[in-house]
This record gives structure tokens, C-alpha cells and sequence, in this order.
């Protein structure tokens, strides 16, 4: 019968497990309903004022409570239950929805209740972001973590795609309806949330002071040369790819591809994170993380200088999706390697930590390659961000390598993080 006990075993590691698929699907619809009504709250905000200033202090609304939240969000995962989290943010997002929805269903939607109504959503979103990736490492084997980190990737590229298709569908239809339905989808998550088991947070460091507490994430990140850089890559990265827009808009004005140029370069950054995403978990398994972060990121520097010298459509497209695609094969590296050297007690607050820096200076993106391109000219601009970049793969590779007996160590917390606190 050992035989048989030692089948079920390997079988169990080989499997993400119920938990992890109750997670993903709960969170995978929730996050479509919401790529949807990030379209359609501005949109509607234009509609209601006919003003596009408007629009902008919606987005503007939303940002602010994915910032604002995230240091507070990461102690939150650490010392309360992910399932008690993930069940009551979601059913605040289906609230926060469904009272938009009614409010819509006369037009009669005051500006204040949809820029409330945005912050609110940017805030339960950043509150389950940390939860939900605390709950992945304590529901998954060590082994099949970088499966389950692309998988997340994956849906997040999936959702870029489908929430904007669906929310221009329903948006034509009635701006209600694009609530509802992302009513419904948080509901379907807090029921996924649920049917998951019950189990306890971690409560060791619930004597801290507030601000200690929260900060907590910030100085283990800043003491380690490798989460260092995690944060600096994710933040140079993201200020380059929120700028990108403004760039495809211009290049597609000035070289007559009009909207349609547009609308193919925009969808290939989703198409490319699709694709990176399905090989991030390979990637993540056989490369070390000094070849795996700076060849990535040395792709993404390549792509971008195709990109600016390359006048086709089409081709441009292609380096679009390219350098998009390099971007989950750099998450799931970094954060396979971030869950493995953090202890199990600061994982929240960590991973909300270099989230909180990543996100921190994104929105300048746009507003930076507007004013370079109209200074320097988009060739230039696009050239210079290529290079830094490249600087950007090669101090990785650099950091990554000379830290590589630490991140090895790190193998030394995998029976701990497994078995420790997997509700």
C-alpha cells in the first residue's frame, strides 16, 4: 500500500489543489467585471458632464485608492484570514456596483458618488491583491508556485483583453448593465471565497504600532539587495509601459494608421502578456533568476528600440506584443523568488510594499513621454527608454548573480512556507 500512498502523494504535488482553483475563478470573474467598468466609469463620467476633465478625475479616483491602500492592505493578508479578506472586500465591490448599477438605470448619477464610487474600487482591489497572493503560496506547493504565479498572470492579460470588449458591448447597450455585471462577477467571488476552508491569520506581530506595522514590508524590501531591485525593475517598467499609449497614439497620428493602427498596437500588449504568460512558468523553473530577470528585461529593451525604428503597423504590433510578453516571465521570476526569501510572517506586507512602489510613480508615464515626445521627438523618446532599460536588465543580471547563494538559501524556508498557516 506504500506504492499506492506514495502515488497519491506525487499526484497531490502535481495538482494546484481545490482551494487554488476556488481562488482563481472567484478572482479571474471579478476581474474582467472590473476591467470593464475601469472603461465605462469615465466614459460614463464624460456622458453625465460632457466634460473630459471629468473623466480624468475618475481615473485619477481610482489610482488614488490602489495607492492609498496598498501599505495598509499587505498587514491586513498578515494578520487576519485571507478567506474573512477575500469575502468581505469582494462583497464591498459588489455594493459599490450594484448601487451604481441602480443608480444608472435613471441616469441620475451624481459626480461625487462616481468618483467615490472609483476610489472605492481601486482601493477593494489593492486590499485583494495581497490577500489573494498570500493565499496562493499558502494553498500551493513550493514547487508549483511559479505554475500558479503565471496562471494569475495569465488572467490578468485575459482580462485586459476581454473587460474592455465586454464593457464597450454593454456600454452600448446601457451603462447599467456594465455595473451589474460586475456586480455579479464580485458576488461570484465572494462565493468562491466561501466555499474556501477556514483558517487563521498571522497575528505575531499584532503589538506593533499602526505605522510600524505597515512600514514593516517597506524596510525588509529595502534590505535586501535583490527586492531592491524587484521593485526598482517593476517601477521602471511600469512608468515605461503607462507611457506607451501616449507613443502608440502619436506614431499611429503621424504615420496615418489612424484609429485602427491604434486599436492593433493597444490589443497586442494584452496578446503579448497572454503569450508571456503561458511561458513564464517554464522560464521561471529552468533559468536562474540572474538569467531570467536580465535576458527578459534585455528583450523588452530590444522590442522597444524595433519599435522605434520599425514604420509598420503590423511589425510594430509584433515588437509591441514582444516586449509585453517579457513582462510576466519578470514577474513570475521575481516573485517566485520575493515568496521563497520572505518570511512567512511579512508576506503581505512585502508583496504590498513592492507593489506600493511599483504603482507609486505609474501614473507619471503618460504625462513623461508626452512631454518627450514633444521635446525630443517620438524616435528619441522611445530610443531612450530602450536604453534605460537595458541599463535596467543589466544591473539586474548584475544584482541577481552576486545575491544568488542568498535567493539559494531560500530553499531552506520552503517545508516552513508550506506547511505554515495555509488558511
Amino acid at each position: 500500500m506504500k506504492w499506492m500512498r506514495a502515488a497519491q502523494e506525487a499526484g497531490r504535488k502535481r495538482s494546484l489543489g481545490r482551494r487554488f482553483w476556488l481562488l482563481f475563478f472567484g478572482e479571474s470573474a471579478s476581474a474582467v467585471g472590473t476591467a470593464a467598468s475601469v472603461i465605462a466609469l469615465p466614459v460614463v463620467a464624460l456622458h453625465h458632464s460632457g466634460d473630459v476633465r471629468q473623466a480624468g478625475i475618475i481615473s485619477t479616483a481610482m489610482s488614488l485608492g490602489i495607492v492609498l491602500a496598498r501599505l495598509p492592505a499587505g498587514v491586513l493578508a498578515d494578520r487576519y484570514q485571507r478567506r474573512t479578506l477575500l469575502l468581505v472586500c469582494n462583497a464591498v465591490g459588489a455594493l459599490v456596483l450594484g448601487a451604481l448599477a441602480v443608480l444608472e438605470t435613471s441616469d441620475a448619477t451624481p459626480p461625487a458618488v462616481l468618483v467615490l464610487a472609483a476610489f472605492l474600487l481601486g482601493a477593494v482591489g489593492s486590499t485583494l491583491a495581497p490577500a489573494e497572493s498570500v493565499a496562493v503560496r499558502n494553498f500551493v506547493d513550493a514547487e508549483l508556485l511559479p505554475r500558479a504565479l503565471a496562471l494569475i498572470q495569465s488572467r490578468a492579460a485575459i482580462a485586459m483583453i476581454a473587460g474592455p470588449l465586454v464593457g464597450g458591448a454593454l456600454l452600448k447597450a446601457d451603462a447599467a448593465w456594465v455595473f451589474a455585471v460586475d456586480a455579479a462577477t464580485y458576488l461570484a467571488a465572494a462565493g468562491c471565497a466561501a466555499l474556501l476552508p477556514v483558517g487563521t491569520g498571522l497575528m505575531a506581530e499584532a503589538k506593533q504600532t499602526p505605522l510600524k506595522a505597515t512600514t514593516e514590508g517597506l524596510r525588509f524590501l529595502w534590505q535586501s539587495p535583490f527586492l531592491r531591485y524587484g521593485a526598482l525593475n517593476a517601477t521602471v517598467l511600469n512608468l515605461v509601459f503607462n507611457g506607451l499609449l501616449i507613443i502608440i497614439i502619436a506614431s499611429a497620428e503621424d504615420s496615418g494608421a489612424g484609429e485602427l493602427g491604434v486599436g492593433v498596437q493597444t490589443a497586442s500588449l494584452g496578446a503579448g502578456a497572454l503569450a508571456g504568460a503561458l511561458v513564464a512558468a517554464p522560464v521561471a523553473r529552468r533559468l536562474p533568476p540572474a538569467t531570467g530577470i536580465a535576458g527578459a528585461t534585455a528583450l523588452i529593451a530590444a522590442a522597444l528600440l524595433g519599435f522605434a525604428t520599425v514604420p509598420s503597423t503590423w511589425g510594430a504590433a509584433l515588437l509591441l506584443a514582444v516586449a509585453t510578453a517579457a513582462g510576466p516571465v519578470i514577474t513570475v521570476v521575481i516573485s517566485t523568488t520575493q515568496v521563497r526569501i520572505t518570511p512567512p510572517q511579512l508576506q503581505g506586507r512585502v508583496y504590498s510594499a513592492s507593489g506600493f512602489l511599483s504603482q507609486a510613480i505609474a501614473p507619471l508615464g503618460p504625462l513623461l513621454a508626452g512631454a518627450c515626445a514633444h521635446a525630443f521627438g517620438l524616435t528619441a523618446t522611445v530610443t531612450g527608454a530602450a536604453a534605460v532599460v537595458l541599463v535596467l536588465a543589466l544591473s539586474g543580471g548584475f544584482v541577481a548573480a552576486r545575491h544568488a547563494r542568498a535567493v539559494e538559501k531560500s530553499g531552506e524556508f520552503e517545508a516552513e512556507l508550506v506547511e505554515v498557516h495555509r488558511g
